[in-house]
């Protein structure tokens, strides 16, 4: 991902996944309390349960992987529930720094993409922590991935569990609670869809297993920033959430 010429301000969704980010040129800036902060190099960028704001500098370079949270935590030591949900780590804070430096400057002096993916690969093996995912985890996080299930209390009875040892579960390989991260995907497939009228929010929220229009309205505005008749009748946004320049600040101004 780079940025051209002027410092651009743009928005980060919920997606469910943790960022591995190595700033290559120019300065990224993270808005936490009204505050802008410069981002370190190399940084890991916590689960996000609401709209974030990001800035980049002119000429902003950065390489950035997408890591489901139970596979970041094979390469940590610590819970992933260490990490600050608002905030960036710096990933020396997290691994030798010597091994972050030299994914760094590999990176840094790449000059094709496969040189690229070679750089990542050798370092992601190289520092592999020795673990297994554990099972419970892994066919819980399927079952909520996949829509099979929207409900903590159900989710637990399936596994003949209670809710408290799934939440501390969650809180040992995922570093969020199941309940955050059902209403994760649930955004996530929300806003995939082009649903530009009442009438088809309300078969939207059904669909997502809301009781009621006005609390996923709600849970919407609250998560995203803007309430979902806006986000969908914005062609910027519904085109392709993913792509950085079509979340430019301007699209969240009320």
């Amino acid at each position: 991902m780079q940025n051209q010429n002027n410092y651009l301000e743009y928005s980060c969704v919920p997606i469910g996944t943790v960022g591995l980010s190595i700033i290559l040129n120019g300065e990224g800036f993270l808005n936490y309390q009204n505050e802008w902060r410069k981002l370190p190099r190399v940084f890991i960028y916590g689960l996000v349960s609401k709209t974030q704001i990001h800035k980049l500098s002119p000429g902003y370079k950065v390489i950035g992987l997408r890591l489901k949270p139970e596979f970041l935590q094979l390469l940590m030591k610590e819970k992933v529930s260490f990490l600050p949900k608002r905030q960036a780590t710096d990933l020396c804070d997290l691994m030798p720094k010597e091994e972050v430096t030299w994914l760094y400057e590999n990176l840094l002096s790449a000059n094709e993409e496969i040189q690229i993916v070679n750089t990542v690969n050798t370092f992601l093996k190289k520092n592999y922590f020795k673990g297994t995912i554990d099972k419970k985890v892994a066919y819980s996080l399927n079952k909520i991935r996949s829509g099979e299930v929207n409900n903590v209390e159900l989710l637990s009875k399936d596994m003949n569990v209670s809710s408290t040892y799934m939440r501390s579960l969650f809180h040992r390989h995922v570093g969020i609670t199941p309940k955050e991260l059902i209403k994760i995907e649930r955004f996530r497939k929300a806003l995939k869809t082009r649903r530009q009228n009442e009438e088809g929010l309300a078969g939207l929220a059904y669909d997502l297993g809301y009781y009621d229009q006005s609390h996923f309205i709600h849970e919407f505005k609250n998560t995203i920033g803007i309430t979902p008749l806006k986000y969908f009748s914005n062609n910027k946004l519904t085109y392709d959430f993913y792509n950085f320049q079509r979340w430019k600040l301007d699209s969240f101004v009320p």
